[in-house]
């Protein structure tokens, strides 16, 4: 079965099952890297707000035969009964930039992968990345969400680049502030520690934690945490800390790895690795980057290998 005809089936299921009061669509939505997903959202009457579920894995496990057509919808009928919102939000106030100035913050993107994306969004270029914004919408019913700004938005604030930079530089560093951890914290975070051989797993790399220090740096909610590395002296304060130079290692566009380098000499092993775990372990829109950076400590700044 073609995707089309999949998601087109998909919807006239949910159509049937939410009855009329509910508008049913399918969107295409642009994600990071130019991946674009099929989307569902279910519009009820007096609501403007409405999870989107991405159609897209489920497809894949009905064409191997792993799920069926009625598990799926049964499945996205659940995922929009534990995530749905019983009431619309204002948006009028997204019109004034006075309104918007405190929630707005930045991310980092790679430029070469959104090209396209970046002919229509204001940015400012980074290496070879760029830091796009985003409006942070903070509710008590949904939690956070985020709505990415367009050059028409700055026309319509009469806002330059630049001061957008400068207030969404402050808020990031206010309202997402950073978290910087040693790997085997990191780890112990993933494993939980639920089993004895997760337990054995820990005590092993505990005893080997010396031979590699890295360290995990994000932000506290650890979305979009690779931009932590803009904060004012963030990384400069690390260099003073260990005493050197090191390098920066994009894992993906939610946190980097910090590691001492005593030399250059492992450079483009390091690289080989990023490429390989870009290619098999991290999902296309969460890519950051295949490059290696360098944070010199005599030089005071981040350089791309």
């Amino acid at each position: 079965m073609e995707f089309s005809s999949f998601t087109t089936l998909v919807r006239e299921e949910v159509e049937k099952r939410a009855g009329e009061q509910y508008t049913v669509r399918i969107n295409d939505v642009r994600k990071n890297n130019g991946v674009v997903l099929s989307g569902l959202t279910m519009m009820e009457d007096d609501s403007n707000i409405s999870p989107t579920i991405y159609l897209n894995h489920y497809y894949e496990d009905f064409e191997d035969g792993r799920t069926t057509l009625t598990n799926v919808v049964n499945d996205v009928m659940d995922h929009y009964n534990r995530n749905k919102v019983n009431r619309s939000v204002d948006m009028r106030q997204f019109l004034n930039y006075e309104s918007v100035k405190k929630g707005i913050v930045y991310k980092l993107v790679n430029t070469a992968k959104n090209k396209e994306l970046l002919e229509d969004v204001p940015h400012v270029e980074f290496l070879d990345l760029s830091v796009v914004f985003q409006y942070l919408i903070q509710n008590e019913h949904f939690g956070t969400a985020s709505i990415l700004i367009h050059n028409a938005h700055l026309k319509l604030w009469d806002v330059s680049v630049e001061e957008l930079y400068q207030v969404a530089d402050a808020n990031t560093q206010n309202l997402q502030g950073y978290e910087l951890r040693s790997m085997i914290d990191a780890i112990r975070d993933l494993l939980e520690m639920d089993t004895i051989g997760e337990a054995a797993d820990i005590e092993y790399m505990e005893e080997h934690a010396d031979n590699v220090p890295m360290y995990v740096l994000s932000n506290k909610n650890r979305v979009g945490g690779a931009s932590c590395i803009l904060y004012d002296g963030l990384l400069a304060d690390f260099a003073t800390a260990i005493g050197g130079s090191f390098y920066v290692i994009p894992s993906s566009i939610h946190e980097v790895l910090l590691l001492p380098a005593d030399s250059k000499d492992e450079q483009e092993e390091i690289k080989a690795m990023i490429k390989e775990i870009n290619d098999t372990q991290v999902r296309t829109e969460e890519i950051l980057s295949d490059s290696l950076y360098f944070f010199d400590k005599e030089e005071g700044q981040l350089l791309r290998l």
